[in-house]
């Protein structure tokens, strides 16, 4: 998936003195006189944190006119935290990395609620997500950074990802990917399109970014669990996330957008007893793609949420099963075995004797041979399509 940092496979060495400086390059553009330094020494600092930069190849920089926190930053986040290993995770916590990353999410997050220009509405997301993305690199099988996060400012990490959630579930539809829903593209459609395509990319891989730290902060944790359900409407976000959202999206996004729902859902129902008894209480309608009964027939109207998570699973297995049988039927069509045209038997005075055909004569029948071949071949690849299919059902 799109969730890997292009910028985390660098060649450059990272210890913990370069740490500590970006970060406190960082708490210096906050307040100015936190650290008392010349102009010479400003300038030789600036220009280091300016080749890393160049190191990273960020086209989105301009590194003439950028402040150091800034410059900082961008490099601070094009680390790979998973290059670096154990100790940088645990280096970024305690030199307070991780408070400066948390807070840029909440200064992206508070930017999607304003009713901005295309091109600003993409950069706050794809400045989340770009956070979003260190955050659960650096919360993987991390218990520590787990926790630190769960209750830094009163657990802010968990509410700014809930209400930008709930903002990238507006856009997705407002800025809809989904192949069916483009008609035609005329002279004058066309840069409309170009903007809403541009857009609902940085709307979804936002959505993953986000799914993916919760996902991590939840996973066999109460105390997570408890504090992300408690977010206003986000366990319905999220339910919408595996039943409405992936109407929305490209076909080949559907089903890891469906997938990463349902795995925040069991998070967050796992052990916590409010969360599960507000999700059996919830009411919604049945996913997009659900029918009833053997017409077919479109379901309307609001149901259960338990009801419409069983129903999408029954319809799934079916589609599987369905699937995995067609799959089988390709599979017994064997071919049958191929007699030996090269040449015959034939009896002469008494003996049995071994004679070659005329290569003129089998010309046509080596064609076909071939031709039977490529078609067996075909079959194969259709076979193993079908089993593609079933597995994602």
């Amino acid at each position: 998936r799109s969730s890997d940092l292009s910028r985390d496979r660098l060649n450059m060495d990272l210890d913990r003195a370069s740490l500590d400086l970006m970060i406190r390059l960082l708490e210096m553009d906050i307040d100015p006189d936190s650290m008392h330094l010349n102009e010479k020494d400003m300038n030789k600092i600036k220009e280091k944190i300016r080749r890393l930069c160049e190191t990273v190849h960020n086209k989105h920089l301009d590194l003439e006119n950028i402040t150091t926190g800034h410059l900082a930053m961008e490099t601070l986040l094009s680390l790979t935290s998973k290059r670096a290993g154990d100790w940088f995770k645990e280096e970024l916590r305690l030199l307070g990395g991780l408070d400066h990353i948390v807070d840029k999410v909440k200064e992206c997050v508070d930017h999607l609620s304003i009713d901005e220009s295309e091109d600003k509405l993409v950069a706050s997301l794809w400045g989340a997500e770009r956070c979003l993305r260190v955050l659960e690199s650096v919360t993987v099988h991390n218990p520590e950074n787990q926790s630190y996060l769960i209750a830094y400012k009163d657990s802010q990490l968990i509410a700014s990802s809930a209400k930008a959630l709930q903002h990238c579930e507006q856009f997705v539809q407002r800025f809809n990917r989904a192949e069916d829903s483009i008609c035609c593209i005329d002279s004058k459609s066309l840069p409309q399109f170009t903007v809403t395509n541009h857009v609902g990319k940085a709307v979804e891989d936002c959505m993953r970014a986000i799914i993916g730290v919760l996902l991590n902060l939840t996973n066999d944790n109460e105390w997570g669990s408890t504090k992300t359900g408690e977010q206003d409407n986000l366990i319905s976000t999220a339910l919408s996330c595996v039943l409405q959202v992936p109407q929305y999206l490209p076909q080949e996004q559907r089903f890891d957008i469906r997938v990463l729902g349902l795995g925040l859902l069991i998070n967050l129902v796992e052990y916590s007893a409010r969360n599960r008894h507000c999700l059996v209480s919830m009411e919604t309608t049945c996913s997009y793609d659900s029918f009833s009964g053997e017409d077919r027939v479109k379901v309307v109207g609001e149901l259960n949420a338990v009801h419409a998570l069983v129903q999408l699973f029954l319809e799934r297995e079916r589609a599987a099963q369905l699937a995995e049988s067609q799959t089988d039927e390709l599979i017994k069509e064997v071919p049958t075995a191929q007699h030996d045209k090269s040449g015959e038997w034939q009896e002469s005075g008494g003996e049995i004797q071994w004679v070659a055909t005329e290569k003129n004569a089998n010309t046509e029948e080596q064609v076909q041979e071939k031709k039977d071949d490529e078609e067996e071949e075909l079959d194969l690849n259709k076979a193993l399509q079908h089993a593609g299919r079933s597995e994602e059902h």
